[in-house]
């Protein structure tokens, strides 16, 4: 069907606009994931470990960016990061920074004059798509997105050319062009509102690309002016800091400071521009001039990467004020903060023993952080909260990293020369940080089966309730015990851990039973047995792993006659 709307545009030019926007916005998106997946998990150590110094991290943020085309996502990453205990919000400021720089990148790649090969290099990487190898696979997403991206913003420019060419389009293009402070600011205004809706200052800056690509003095036909495009482009910037600002909803005052931090950058560094548009617009001019043709799409890449650049500079020098600006805005709350893990590593020569009582101390603050996760699995297995799978993720990479940083500390202390004491201290702290690792990694397969119920809208039985209330409530006690009795070396407690560990072993057995003959008898849904009984083996193994703590506490001279022959169980799941 092809008749006239009111403005005076097709509808079939509407639909191919909005096909090209989406076929546009996935192949971002798949371009941006597999470069991701190519890239594996080392983004994310990377960001964490070489942030050292702001510099660093404007360094850091534009690789990454340019590497994974995405600066929402890096940004995204980095609040996680801050919001986990991971990196501070000082640290964060450069790689924001960098992040800015890096997504310039992707307008570079749009400018590219290659729209014809478009659809050879989507054939070609979803040909690739179905190759077995891994590696090749994700090239091969990163081709089809690229392909796609093209094809998209082709099939996006055939349909906006005619949406360009009515009489509304012309006004407000007019009126975006405008050199008074109402034009700045409409085009402003509107940049960041369409950003914020398509979530992607990528696509809004491709879509204003190929407006400006459109303009063709031969015949005599304009859309929107160079100046008319800048206070769109300068308002994409502010748009893009909306997902940084969501990300951060639910988090602690860090992370919140530091979305407040990329709010702020992006702000500023627009309002610079947009205070001293005419210098910013004769740039640009010049830079096309000289070194492009007339309305090139890459005069609009060089716009952006002219804008974040020279914030970046400018503002580089003024991140302490950012910081304190943020910590204005974002008032501490009354958080309980976990100890900061301060690991010397002068210590380890000059006193082995006093390093082990340092790692001691940080045993005790990864069991708190195992409690915490444990009370919130607790609560969300008979009430569901949207937010406990995230809160979830963030506990799980916390107690991750304390394995982490504890586990290479202990590697480092095992190198000098210890006593026979304290080897043994430091076998047995390698095992007691284990045990705290696995028990969360038991605790997040506890949140993602329920995550799934809440989902298929299934609740648990009474009785199936009443099982695992009783099972935590056997858990309540050993999990208090074991924290208590590494601080104090208290054998009498350990030794209570051991025999409730027995008790849960027999009533995990009894609720298995009780579960299967609910099955039998059609009580409860076949779908979910299988991982409800998985439930009641994550909660078995959690009471193992205190029981291995326990038994870290008791010297073999001290252990009960019944364990004194070797019980202590390994468990390596």
């Amino acid at each position: 069907m092809n008749f006239l709307i009111d403005v005076g545009v097709s509808v079939d030019s509407i639909l191919l606009f909005l096909g090209g926007i989406a076929l546009f916005l996935y192949g971002i998106d798949l371009m941006s994931d597999s470069l991701k997946k190519a890239a594996g998990s080392k983004l994310k150590t990377i960001i964490e470990k070489t942030t050292g110094t702001p510099l660093k991290g404007i360094l850091v943020g534009t690789l990454v960016t340019a590497l994974t085309q995405s600066s929402t996502g890096v940004t995204v990453l980095t609040i996680g990061l801050v919001r986990a205990g991971l990196m501070t919000t000082p640290q964060s400021v450069g790689i924001i920074m960098g992040a800015n720089i890096g997504t310039t990148i992707t307008a570079f790649i749009i400018s590219l004059p290659i729209e014809e090969l478009s659809m050879i290099i989507l054939f070609i990487g979803v040909v690739m798509l179905f190759v077995k190898n891994r590696k090749v696979r994700n090239i091969g997403g990163i081709l089809a997105g690229l392909g796609m991206l093209f094809f998209g913003l082709e099939t996006m420019g055939n349909g906006l050319k005619p949406i360009a060419s009515t009489d509304f389009a012309i006004d407000m293009f007019q009126a975006f062009s405008k050199e008074s402070f109402g034009g700045i600011v409409l085009g402003t205004v509107f940049g960041t509102i369409f950003t914020a809706v398509v979530q992607s200052s990528s696509a809004a800056i491709g879509i204003l690309q190929k407006l400006y690509a459109l303009n063709d003095p031969s015949n005599d036909f304009y859309t929107i002016s160079l100046r008319g495009a800048l206070p769109i482009l300068l308002g994409s910037n502010i748009g893009t800091t909306l997902s940084a600002w969501v990300a951060s909803w639910g988090g602690n005052t860090d992370s919140k400071r530091t979305a407040i931090i990329h709010i702020n950058f992006n702000i500023i560094g627009s309002i610079i521009f947009i205070i001293f548009i005419g210098p910013y617009d004769w740039i640009v001019q010049w830079i096309e001039d000289k070194f492009l043709t007339p309305y090139s799409m890459a005069s609009i890449a060089y716009a952006h990467a002219v804008q974040n650049v020279l914030s970046t500079a400018i503002l580089y020098f003024f991140i302490k004020q950012q910081i304190k600006l943020a910590n204005f805005m974002v008032k501490a709350k009354d958080e309980r903060k976990l100890p900061e893990l301060v690991f010397d590593e002068k210590l380890i020569s000059e006193s082995p023993t006093m390093a082990l009582d340092v790692v001691r101390k940080g045993i005790s603050c990864m069991g708190e952080i195992v409690k915490e996760y444990y009370e919130m699995v607790k609560v969300y297995t008979f009430e569901n909260n949207p937010k406990v799978p995230e809160e979830a993720n963030m506990l799980e990479i916390m107690i991750d990293n304390y394995d982490k940083k504890l586990h290479d500390y202990l590697i480092k202390i095992s190198q000098t020369g210890l006593s026979n004491r304290d080897s043994k201290r430091l076998s047995r702290n390698l095992d007691t940080i284990k045990d705290f690792e696995r028990i969360g990694d038991h605790l997040t397969n506890i949140v993602e089966y329920f995550e799934l119920r809440y989902e298929a809208k299934q609740l648990l039985s009474d009785a199936g309730a009443l099982d695992l209330k009783a099972l935590y409530s056997v858990i309540d006690s050993m999990l208090s015990r074991a924290l208590e009795c590494l601080l104090t070396k208290d054998k009498n407690l350990a030794n209570e851990i051991i025999e409730f560990e027995k008790i849960v072993d027999k009533m995990e057995v009894d609720a298995r039973y009780r579960y299967i003959d609910r099955l039998k008898q059609g009580e409860v849904p076949f779908v979910m047995s299988a991982n409800f009984t998985d439930v009641l083996s994550d909660i078995e193994r959690i009471a193992d792993h205190l029981m291995n703590i326990a038994l870290s506490v008791i010297e073999p001279l001290h252990l009960p006659q019944s364990v004194s022959t070797g019980l202590k169980k390994h468990i390596e799941n």
